[in-house]
């Protein structure tokens, strides 16, 4: 049976390539412009909101569609073109719950969301996550690495993915993913091919995603570039 060819590239903005002090990376960016001339679509996967990632897509050369909040919206074409998949309605209802169990609940959240409540990364995440599951709500935390997200239960960048593909007509088998964190997870176990790139791997472990994960030699933006060359010279691409 003939090997399913890659012919979109869904990627993680923070920590992949980006560096540690949250600037864009233009070496990590130019090995996938060097895909995008191929002719293989590149669309940022990110926690950030729609209105970063639609900003992102555009001024990097990529795709002008994009999975924003973690997979919570789907948009296309334009910023007010989104397909919503989570409720905000869980979200506050989360941080209903978490400020009368806790103290200290911070809201950091700088631009406009649709399905999320972002916090600052000062509670137990643990026992919020516990908190969330005694009240039963609809709702839970996740950790990003740069701040709390409180959204939907059954979001995740994995859950938009499918239905990004279902919308674009392309096999899942036919997506290569990249990340770094533990909301990466979700996307990197649905891609047909994954690349993690960061130095700790014991997310992969828990996930069960170690025999089918390329893990980069290099974290971040390197293991980008790692990630791009690697799929050019095992000839991966649909092109």
């Amino acid at each position: 049976m003939q090997e399913l060819k890659i012919k979109l590239i869904s990627i993680d903005v923070d920590g992949t390539i980006t560096d540690k002090d949250g600037i864009i990376n233009t070496k990590a960016i130019d090995s996938l412009r060097k895909i995008v001339s191929l002719g293989i679509p590149v669309f940022l996967n990110t926690g950030r909101s729609v209105w970063e990632n639609y900003t992102l897509s555009h001024f990097l050369g990529f795709s002008r569609f994009g999975i924003s909040e973690n997979g919570g919206v789907i948009f296309y074409d334009e910023p007010t073109r989104v397909a919503v998949l989570g409720e905000i309605s869980d979200a506050y209802q989360a941080y209903a719950v978490l400020t009368k169990e806790l103290d200290g609940v911070i809201i950091n959240q700088r631009m406009p969301r649709l399905t999320e409540i972002i916090l600052e990364r000062n509670i137990d995440l643990d026992k919020a996550s516990k908190i969330l599951q005694k009240y039963n709500t609809n709702a839970k935390i996740v950790d990003s690495g740069y701040a709390y997200h409180l959204s939907s239960a059954h979001i995740n960048k994995g859950y938009a993915l499918k239905s990004l593909c279902k919308m674009l007509n392309v096999k899942l088998d036919a997506v290569a993913s990249i990340g770094d964190s533990a909301v990466d997870i979700p996307m990197l176990a649905t891609s047909g091919v994954s690349f993690w790139v960061a130095k700790n791997t014991k997310l992969l472990r828990d996930g069960g995603l170690n025999d089918r994960v390329v893990v980069s030699p290099e974290p971040g933006p390197q293991g980008v570039i790692y990630a791009a060359d690697w799929l050019i010279k095992n000839d991966k691409l649909s092109v």
